[in-house]
């Protein structure tokens, strides 16, 4: 960690790791958790009422809990 990053690439950095340990994450769920499991995971971040969650006010965090969804979605539905 001896090279100075700018703000940008820090957070680009960090946005990079979190992705690397979510793949990872996804990757023990897909092997140890049962399908209900996972459609439950999927389910309970379709089930955000965005009209009544302060999160509809952050379209950042908005656009995240949709990628999440896209991401649970995507892995489990191609086996």
């Amino acid at each position: 960690m001896a090279d100075m990053l700018t703000q940008e690439q820090e957070i680009a950095s960090d946005l990079v790791a979190c992705q690397l340990v979510i793949k990872q994450i996804l990757d023990v769920i897909d092997v140890i958790a049962p399908t209900e499991v996972r459609d439950k995971m999927s389910h309970q971040l379709k089930s955000i009422d965005f009209t009544r969650n302060p999160a509809a006010a952050d379209p950042v965090t908005k656009r995240a809990i949709e990628k999440a969804i896209a991401l649970i979605d995507l892995k489990f539905t191609q086996s």
